[in-house]
């Protein structure tokens, strides 16, 4: 009240602009200078006079307004690429015919096609309501005369593709020189046999069906700008149904040619600001992948024993004699100080085990480059998974020579295929919430974990009791009993967040059954860093609950903005403890590659920067099927948005 009585300090200049170049006309300065409501005023002006299919223009092409408010007079002759925005610019403006002022000729050719589109009509029909419409317009409209002369006007709105047929089996492409072919060089398959995988992805009719889109990101640019859907571009769609797998490489082809010709000739490009051409390059900086799909781009397996694409064949796992799963169960005291007390432990981690190795060693760009140089290639489609090079699973998991090898810059790379966090603190999260929580079928503390315990750990209290013909599981001191359980669900069931902050997760939660269910990604990621400390906070014993306390601390503190150096360090070197901690806790069957790879999320982010700009969030959450049907059919979107 103070404030809208008052002001807010006497003299003080009320801004009503944020930068951009802005000339206001009188009347636009009558409403502004001296007004208490300065900006809404500016905003309010800025709406009423803005034109929605410049704006079009300007999202297509990618351009500012602040740089175009008019039409420069060019220093030199723009390329092919910028006279079509000038010349889409020009029709933006300029009216369907001399004094017209409700349409341009931009907006009457767009508000057409949205009819064509809505309802189904032909081109011929199209055709014959153009024909009447510049009959009843006046002499000298600039209506575009057809379907034909229209849709040429405004294919530069639309996203241009290219489609290149597949070998069925990702044996090939048909591409460049192989273009003509009409039958796969190596199985042999026929290009143009009918298929009958066609796919419904909506309702109860939907059927397994594997897409794989690959999308690229701007990183020159403002961080706050970084990631935004604007300058999120969806590069190519690799079709199923079924996943290609190592064959990957097959289908990234045209992509890494792409890249190629970008940092050794680069692109003829228009500067704005400048008014010149020039000849832009760019660099890939990294991929961002969940953990199968890093397999798949990097060459290096990451199932079995030697998943860790950092300590590769130097780490510890080993698979559980009744669990029949890899564990990375006591992997990481040898990160810990070599004067550690948890090094010399031999109770509570393997079983008379103390620890002297050091932490393996981290690999350089040149170095791997050198080490994979040494494999051969492989032939790709049907034979792929059968060609394993010697020693595969025993002193490396190399399954080729990645693709992205070919480009003269990756092995210079400080960072090339990213850890993502979404996933990992999902799985993370996973596991601690379903053994906590004693949950059925997801618990890892089952009775083959406990069979496992007997062989590699000294817990007794921890081991089978046999009662006669009965064995019964002794509850773990880390899982809670049903009536904490039923408590923690129903406080669960009567959380309620900030509007924005997060899904209802109330929603989610069956009291009866005592289950979660349709946890999405970001549903866990603000459980595992909001909601676990408190969910058991008084419920577990102290140790155990300060130790999943300082896992969700971590992952909240390593998805900080600011992060500097020392931070970094500490984090680095706190995560080992935490996960040492967790050993002495839980079971060997409790940790798989999930639990042992936040060992190395502290480096990505020393030389990656924070996770907002390496993990899946911004690329899950686009609408893929939207994104197909805006490649099948690429004008339907820009013509539909003004109806």
């Amino acid at each position: 009240m103070h404030l809208l009585t008052k002001g807010f300090m006497e003299d003080y200049m009320c801004w009503y602009a944020h930068g951009e170049l802005f000339v206001p006309d009188e009347s636009m300065e009558e409403q502004v200078v001296g007004s208490t409501s300065s900006a809404s005023n500016m905003h309010e002006v800025e709406n009423k006079n803005s034109n929605p299919y410049r704006n079009m223009v300007m999202d297509a092409m990618r351009m500012s307004e602040a740089n175009v408010r008019e039409c420069p007079i060019v220093e030199e002759e723009p390329n092919a690429d910028a006279a079509r925005f000038f010349d889409l610019l020009r029709d933006s403006d300029e009216p369907l015919w001399d004094g017209c002022t409700n349409h341009s000729k931009l907006s009457a050719v767009a508000q057409v096609f949205t009819i064509k589109s809505d309802h189904g009509l032909s081109e011929a029909g199209y055709d014959k309501i153009i024909e009447w419409a510049i009959s009843i317009l006046p002499k000298g409209n600039r209506l575009k005369e057809n379907f034909y002369a229209a849709k040429s006007m405004m294919k530069p709105l639309g996203l241009g593709y290219q489609k290149i047929d597949i070998c069925p089996n990702f044996c090939m492409l048909y591409y460049l020189e192989n273009a003509e072919m009409t039958e796969c060089m190596t199985c042999g398959h026929s290009r143009y046999k009918p298929r009958t995988d066609g796919f419904n992805p909506f309702g109860s009719f939907a059927a397994p069906y594997s897409c794989w889109p690959v999308i690229l990101t701007v990183y020159n640019l403002p961080p706050g700008m970084c990631m935004r859907p604007e300058f999120i571009f969806l590069s190519m769609v690799i079709l199923g149904p079924s996943s290609p797998g190592r064959n990957i490489d097959v289908c990234l082809r045209p992509l890494i040619d792409e890249l190629t010709q970008l940092w050794s000739s680069g692109a003829l490009t228009y500067d704005i600001s400048m008014k010149q051409n020039f000849v832009m390059r760019a660099a890939l900086m990294w991929t961002i992948n969940d953990f199968p799909a890093y397999g798949m781009v990097s060459g290096w397996s990451t199932h079995g024993k030697l998943a860790c694409p950092y300590c590769m064949e130097n780490n510890k796992a080993f698979t559980l004699t009744n669990g029949g799963k890899v564990s990375f169960f006591d992997c990481h005291r040898r990160f810990l100080p070599h004067n550690h007390r948890y090094r010399k432990n031999r109770k509570d981690f393997f079983v008379g085990r103390v620890e002297n190795d050091v932490a393996p060693p981290r690999l350089s760009g040149e170095e791997l480059f050198d080490v994979v140089s040494e494999y051969g290639e492989i032939v790709f489609g049907l034979q792929s998974g059968k060609q394993k090079f010697p020693g595969f699973g025993l002193t490396h998991n190399w399954v080729k020579r990645s693709i992205f090898w070919e480009l003269p810059y990756w092995k210079t790379n400080l960072l090339r295929h990213n850890l993502d966090v979404m996933h990992i603190e999902k799985n993370v999260f996973e596991n601690i919430f379903n053994t906590v929580m004693d949950v059925k079928g997801k618990t890892k503390d089952n009775i083959k974990a406990r069979l496992d315990v007997a062989l590699f750990c000294n817990r007794k209290n921890m081991e089978l009791v046999c009662d006669g013909s009965r064995v019964a599981k002794p509850r773990a001191s880390f899982v809670l009993d049903k009536n904490a359980q039923l408590l923690v669900y129903k406080w669960l069931k009567s959380l309620r967040f900030p509007d924005g902050h997060a899904s209802n997760i109330s929603r989610l939660v069956n009291t009866e059954e005592c289950r979660l269910y349709g946890m999405k990604s970001h549903d866990c990621h603000v459980f595992m860093q909001t909601l676990i400390p408190l969910a058991f906070c008084d419920l577990l014993p102290k140790g155990i609950w300060d130790a999943l306390t300082e896992i969700s601390h971590f992952f909240r503190d390593i998805c900080s903005s600011k992060l500097n150096v020392d931070h970094i360090e500490r984090l680095e070197k706190n995560i080992v403890e935490t996960i040492c901690k967790l050993e002495m806790i839980f079971p060997p069957s409790f940790f798989d590659s999930m639990e042992h790879l936040p060992v190395h999320l502290p480096f990505e982010v020393k030389v990656g920067g924070p996770v907002q700009y390496r993990w899946m969030y911004p690329f899950e959450r686009l609408d893929i099927t939207v994104a197909m049907t805006f490649i099948i059919k690429c004008f339907y979107f820009y013509f539909n948005v003004f109806n």
